[in-house]
Parts: structure tokens; C-alpha cells; sequence
């Protein structure tokens, strides 16, 4: 028994010493930008206290423009940084970057263009002179460049200034900018400017991530950990306390901008991080695999490089510990052991009795562990249902009693169509496994997705007794594809998206003559709202407009947002005739709906149908000559 205690006391020291930490760690944070509302949450948790209470005592560096703030981090200048989704680039290069959370669900990084210069997109970019910073965050304007087809050798790169002279005298064409500061800085000036996001093209990446270096994350997680906890919590202080922090910014922290100015940059950081969707911080690992296809398709990285990249560049906060506590439990095994041994020595039957208890105990944990994390239900072979896991009643949110009896048409979602479930039985009753994706509806409304396995329940004769379904909740995966082809203020399809289904619908015309036209709608006199009334007005009136054009149409037709104010409507199997009607309809239903503050808006329709032997350039070019007719004759027209 001395043997025994003395291992006792060994553990307990071992484990005190793997759990040690030092109560106070200094720390810096590198910033990619000078201080604004785009670093509040690290201000706001240096000022309420947050770190301190932490244990940390932390220093936070506005941007040098002669460095780069990645390089620093890397080098051990700093210990931690904020950086664009250029890291997986870094990481791909060798460099030991991992990122702990991405602040910005969307990248702020646009262009804008000098309004009288007539772009309006990348394509007119050719020729022209483009300034923006090379190689740390230009890979979302470089990749809508190359998805247009505009070259390097197609413009003039000037490098980025970091003032906007260069821009605001006419010296450069187009420069890149942040969403959230140059073109509220414009509007102060009295520059009128066109902006072409990246994110309506199907570009979409993520903004100011939050990332240190593999070493820094391994030897001191702890304290890694204990920043990312307090940053976001100084993240939610700030967007609930937008006043307080906003005053704390200029008066403490050397913020330079105009509290107008901070207060457009604070709606627009909220509606980067979208914090009523997801959480703040959050980090979708699909994300970063279309993203390294971006950069792999821009030949910024070879695929082994990309591929070894993305293993490991998202930080887990707990791995550590994971690890840690797995030699504690070693530890505890070994003692375990010798307890069990010193027992069966002195009777064997306790030891016998003891492991049948523990082999039930175990059978019956592992059975709660899958009811309470495994989506699981069971059928007669009528469908009914005879039984379901504690996690299928998670989440559907449905108890046990209501579900046992019913069918899974209690969960079902009113767009999965009645032929999906026909196909589905019909696959069961020939006694294979089925497998696909499921759309369903939760008691109290809400959406989820579910990937679904169901194989027939056989009895000891081989004979089908019913069918049992095991799902993995996708809902994650679909809101990602879906985020990636829709336009983030109208919540209708982006342009990606047009141009994928106008391609499909090209080559179904193709192959079988299937007729198709195209409606192209540009708002008449846009530009004096956001003049007038501002651009949340403006922004308003698209919402709305949008909103118009999809109760509509049909369920068939394709709506997206083409860019700017221009909406286009993909009408399958429509013919000319049938397309100028429906563009008749939605411009009286324009004309007649009362815009709040606006009043009434007109809107210009230019409609076109495809032909044997052209191509899709060909018919976006008659269509859009289509709408410059109806608006060269008088706006508030449909012409075909």
C-alpha cells in the first residue's frame, strides 16, 4: 500500500506541474491598419479590463506601412497579428502561421473607381491604372480580376500609397479600399466613386483573421487561449456599446477618423462579422478549401503546397490539453492497475464481479453517448416511427412522445418535393441502403440539413422488420454554399451564380432547342437617392426592389442581383413574348409600389431571347443594348 500511495502522490505532483502557468504574460498584437472601429474589440478588451483579468498585459501596434504585419508575426516581432485569407498562402510558402478565428465573415477589401471614369466593373479596368498592396491581401481583388479575364499585362499596378492621393488626384484609375473607410472618406470629400466588391462576383473571403505562429499556439496555448476568450468578449462589448467605444477610440487610442465616420465603420464591421448568424470568431474549415481552389486556379500555390497548407491552419484552442490530460489519465490508468491487481490477489471474485459491473457500466454509457450525439430513428416498415435518439429530438425539437407513431412527414420541409421520398422508398423496398440529403423543418420553424443513411432492420430469418436512419447534421455546409452564391444585401443570387445557371441554360438550348430569354432591370435615377437620401436608403430601395421582383416570377425563372443596381431574371423555357409580358408585369408592379421616404421609383427593362448559334457573350450584349434603348427612350420602358 506504501507503493501505492507514494504513485498517488507522484501523479498528483506530475499534474501539478503540467497545469502550472505564470500569472501574468506580456504580449503583443500586431494590427494589419492604423486604429478604427476594425480593431475595436482588441481596444475594447485593453479598456474594460478584459486581458488584465486574464492574466495578460498586452500591447496593441497600429500598422508600420514600411513592414509586413505577417512577416512580424512570423519573425517574433509580435506575438500575435490580424491578416487577411492571405495566410494560406504564407502557410503554403512554409511559413508557421495558424489562425485562431476569423473576425470578418466577409473581406472588406473592394475597389473603387473614380465615378466619371465610367467602370463600373472589372472589365473595364483594361488599360487603365490600378493601385493596390501586393502580396498580403490582394488575392480577392487579383481573383475577380482573372474570373473576368483581365490580366496583370491588361492594366497599369501602381502600388498602394496607404493616403489616397495618388487616388484622389486623378493619378491612379482605380484603387483598392476597405468597405468600411474609403468610400464613407470619398463621400466626405465630395468624390463621387463607383465600387466594385469582389463578394458580387462570387469572391468571397475571409477578413481580419486573428492568427499567431505554430509555435506560439503549442508552447504557450494556454494564455493563447485566454487572449482569444478575452478579444471576443471585447468584441461583443464594443458592438453593443458602439458610443463608449467609439469615444474611447479617438480619445485614448489615436483614431483619426470623424465619429460619423466611425460610425459607418462600426455598421459595416457588424455587418462583416454578421454576429446574429454565427458566432464571433467562427471559422468554417469548407471556407478556406474554396478559397485555397482560388488560389490554386490563380497559380498563387501549387496543390501539394495548398493541400499541406490547409492541414492544420485553423488552431485548435484545446488540442493541448487534449494531450496533456491524455498523461494524466495515463497516470491515473497505471494506479488503476496496481489497485485492481492488489485487489484480485486478495479475492478473485470481487475482481470478477467488479469487471462485469464496469463492462455494463460501459455498455451502458457508450448507449447514452450515441442517443444523446447520434441522430438516429427507426421505422415499421409503414414508416411510422418506433423509435428516435435523444439527438434527433435535439434537433427537430420534438419529444419522444410526440415523434413515436409519426411519420418523418412531421419534419419534412415544404420544398423537399414528394417524387424525393417516392424514389426513396422505392430504393428500400428493393433492400438496399439509401443515401442523400435532406431538407427538414424543426418545431418551432427553423431549417436544418441532414445527410441520411437508412438501411432495413432484419430479423434473426433475414426478413425486413423495418428501417433504421443514421444522419449527420450538414446545416453548417449548406449555409456555406449557400453564402457563396448570394448576394449579401438583397439576399438574392449573386453574379457567380447568374453566370453558372446562364451557361446551364445555354447548353440545354444547345443540345435541345429548349427556348430561354433573358431580362436584364436597371433602376431609373439610382444615383439621386443615395445623393438625396443616403446610401442605407439606397440600399433600402434595392432590398425592397428585390423583394418585388421575386414574389413575381416563377419558381422556374433565375433572379440575382447583376451588380450595382442592375438585376437580371433567367426565364427557362420562356420565349420572347412570355419574357417581355413577366417584364411588363414587374415594371407596373415597380411603378405602382410606394418606396418609404423615396415614394415612387421606375425601373428600365431590356429583354432578349437566345438564338441558334450564339454564344452567352452574344446574348448578354442584345440585352443589355435592349435596356440602353429603354432608358435612352425615356426610362420606365420594357424594350425586347
Amino acid at each position: 500500500m506504501k507503493c501505492v500511495v507514494g504513485l498517488f502522490l507522484l501523479s498528483i505532483v506530475i499534474s501539478s506541474s503540467m497545469f502550472a502557468e505564470s500569472s501574468t504574460e506580456k504580449i503583443r498584437l500586431q494590427l494589419k491598419w492604423f486604429s478604427s472601429f476594425q480593431f475595436a474589440g482588441y481596444y475594447m478588451a485593453l479598456e474594460k479590463g478584459f486581458y488584465r483579468e486574464a492574466g495578460l498585459d498586452v500591447t496593441i501596434l497600429e500598422r508600420d506601412p514600411d513592414k509586413n504585419n505577417i512577416d512580424q508575426v512570423v519573425n517574433g516581432e509580435v506575438e500575435y497579428g490580424v491578416a487577411d485569407s492571405a495566410l494560406l498562402l504564407y502557410r503554403a510558402e512554409g511559413k508557421p502561421v495558424q489562425i485562431m478565428a476569423s473576425i470578418f465573415q466577409h473581406s472588406p477589401l473592394i475597389f473603387i473607381a473614380h465615378k466619371d471614369s465610367g467602370i463600373v466593373s472589372p472589365y473595364e479596368m483594361k488599360g487603365k491604372k490600378v493601385s493596390y498592396q501586393k502580396g498580403i491581401d490582394d488575392a480577392p481583388l487579383l481573383a475577380m480580376l482573372e474570373d473576368a479575364h483581365i490580366a496583370p499585362s491588361d492594366y497599369t499596378y501602381t502600388p498602394l500609397d496607404f493616403t489616397n492621393m495618388a487616388f484622389i488626384r486623378h493619378e491612379v484609375d482605380v484603387m483598392s479600399a476597405y468597405s468600411s473607410d474609403q468610400p464613407f472618406r470619398m463621400k466626405e470629400l465630395k468624390i463621387p466613386i463607383t465600387i466594385i466588391n469582389p463578394l458580387n462576383y462570387g469572391i468571397d473571403f475571409y477578413g481580419d483573421n486573428l492568427f499567431s505562429t505554430e509555435k506560439e499556439l503549442s508552447e504557450h496555448s494556454d494564455r493563447a487561449k485566454l487572449f482569444l476568450e478575452a478579444s471576443i468578449r471585447g468584441w461583443r462589448y464594443a458592438l453593443a456599446n458602439r458610443d463608449e467605444t467609439i469615444s474611447v477610440l479617438r480619445n485614448k487610442y489615436n483614431a483619426k477618423s470623424s465619429v460619423e465616420h466611425l460610425k459607418y465603420e462600426a455598421q459595416i464591421s457588424e455587418n462583416m462579422m454578421m454576429p446574429s448568424m454565427v458566432d464571433i470568431g467562427y471559422t468554417n474549415p469548407q471556407r478556406f478549401y474554396r478559397i485555397a481552389e482560388i488560389y490554386r486556379a490563380m497559380n498563387k500555390a501549387n496543390k501539394a503546397d495548398i493541400d499541406r497548407a490547409l492541414e492544420g491552419l485553423i488552431w485548435n484552442p484545446y488540442e493541448k490539453h487534449q494531450i496533456d490530460v491524455r498523461y494524466f489519465y495515463i497516470a491515473l490508468a497505471l494506479l488503476a492497475s496496481i489497485v485492481v491487481v492488489t485487489i484480485a490477489l486478495i479475492i478473485i471474485s470481487r475482481k470478477l464481479k467488479a469487471m462485469v459491473i464496469k463492462r455494463t457500466r460501459a455498455l451502458e454509457e457508450q448507449q447514452m453517448m450515441t442517443d444523446k450525439y447520434v441522430i438516429i430513428s427507426a421505422t415499421d416498415l409503414k414508416g411510422s416511427i418506433t423509435y428516435v435518439s435523444k439527438a434527433f429530438c435535439d434537433i427537430s425539437g420534438y419529444t419522444k412522445e410526440e415523434l413515436i407513431g409519426k411519420e418523418h412527414t412531421i419534419i419534412r420541409h415544404t420544398d423537399t418535393s414528394s417524387s424525393l421520398h417516392q424514389e426513396l422508398w422505392k430504393h428500400l423496398h428493393t433492400g438496399k441502403v439509401w443515401s442523400g440529403e435532406i431538407k427538414n423543418r424543426a418545431k418551432d420553424g427553423t431549417i436544418y440539413w441532414v445527410r441520411m443513411n437508412i438501411e432495413p432492420i432484419l430479423n434473426e430469418e433475414n426478413i425486413t422488420i423495418g428501417y433504421r436512419s443514421i444522419q449527420q447534421n450538414i446545416t453548417d455546409k449548406k449555409y456555406a454554399e449557400e453564402l457563396s452564391i448570394t448576394d449579401q444585401l438583397t439576399q438574392l443570387y449573386n453574379r457567380g451564380y447568374l453566370d453558372k445557371i446562364l451557361d446551364k441554360e445555354m447548353n440545354r438550348f444547345g443540345r435541345y432547342g429548349t427556348p430561354m430569354s433573358v431580362i436584364m432591370i436597371d433602376i431609373d435615377y439610382f444615383k439621386e437617392v443615395n445623393d438625396l437620401y443616403g446610401h442605407l436608403s439606397g440600399d433600402r430601395v434595392l432590398i425592397e426592389l428585390a423583394q418585388i421582383l421575386k414574389s413575381n416570377i416563377r419558381t422556374t425563372d433565375t433572379l440575382g442581383r447583376w451588380g450595382g443596381e442592375e438585376f437580371m431574371i433567367i426565364c427557362s423555357q420562356n420565349t420572347l413574348n412570355e419574357a417581355l409580358q413577366l417584364a411588363e408585369k414587374l415594371r407596373l408592379a415597380i411603378e405602382s409600389y410606394p418606396f418609404p421616404r423615396i415614394g415612387t421609383k421606375t425601373a428600365s427593362f431590356g429583354v432578349a431571347s437566345v438564338r441558334s448559334n450564339e454564344n452567352e457573350l452574344g446574348l448578354i450584349q442584345r440585352v443589355d443594348n435592349a435596356l440602353y434603348q429603354a432608358k435612352a427612350l425615356g426610362r420606365n420602358r420594357v424594350e425586347g
